[in-house]
């Protein structure tokens, strides 16, 4: 195989799941009362070759302390070729998670390593900054000001600024994911953007991730990155969320998305 796309493959019943690799959370599923079961593409948060940390956050339904006894989760790992999508490599075999006592634990993580061989690599953030040590404050401001300027993009169909701001994200995804590049058109931005309002910053917190040099804002029970709610919300009017994750590349430098 020789443009692998890794895919972490869960499968889980009468619980809410998270998805993490290399210290980033990829994947969510908080519905109540639901079940999942997903095959997720994981390449862009792949690097280069070598090892790669993975964790299945395992928790209760949003109105339970603990986890229910019902709780079923099967997880796996799989590779298919990218561009025919006919060979299939089985990196770790789907089988159950076992859990013990499962009606006293308020989650369960389960966790291990897997060795991804891919032809590229990435810079990503390898050596971005570690953001930890800088003022959360500070953090939080430029993130609130980024906020508002994508918040800008969407309402005014921007293309030259979109591009600008996503252009390293959309490079290394498209180079990780075997995707020629194509210019982006307006397509981008639908019709019914014009006019959304940014969730209010004080119902976000920072959270940090990749051993504390990606950044971002979230949401209780949401990925991270921002949400824009139409002003008035009716058949015409449409709300996104951008899955969204910040570095810094040198001291002084403001933040970048990555991811």
């Amino acid at each position: 195989m020789t443009r692998p796309i890794y895919n972490l493959e869960i499968k889980a019943f009468h619980c809410s799941v998270e998805l993490w690799l290399n210290g980033i959370i990829v994947f969510s599923h908080f519905e109540e009362k639901g079940s999942v079961w997903v095959d997720w593409p994981v390449n862009q948060f792949i690097l280069e070759n070598g090892f790669q940390n993975y964790e299945v956050r395992i928790l209760p339904y949003r109105d339970q302390i603990t986890l229910s006894k019902k709780v079923e989760v099967e997880f796996g790992i799989h590779a298919i070729e990218a561009i025919t999508e006919n060979e299939r490599i089985e990196v770790l075999e789907r089988n159950v998670i076992n859990i013990d006592n499962k009606e006293s634990l308020p989650v369960y993580v389960h966790k291990g390593t897997f060795f991804a061989e891919v032809p590229y690599v990435l810079e990503g953030w390898k050596n971005s900054l570690d953001l930890s040590k800088e003022d959360k404050k500070n953090i939080f401001k430029e993130l609130s000001e980024w906020n508002l300027r994508l918040l800008n993009v969407y309402k005014t169909s921007n293309l030259e600024l979109y591009n600008k701001v996503y252009k390293e994200r959309e490079y290394e995804f498209d180079k990780s994911n075997f995707i020629q590049p194509v210019p982006n058109s307006t397509d981008v931005f639908h019709s019914k953007f014009k006019d959304l309002i940014a969730v209010p910053d004080d119902l976000y917190k920072v959270e940090f991730f990749a051993n504390n040099k990606l950044v971002s804002f979230q949401l209780l029970y949401e990925l991270p990155g921002f949400t824009y709610k139409p002003k008035v919300e009716n058949n015409n009017s449409l709300g996104i969320s951008l899955i969204l994750f910040f570095h810094r590349k040198k001291k002084g430098l403001p933040l970048e998305i990555i991811r």
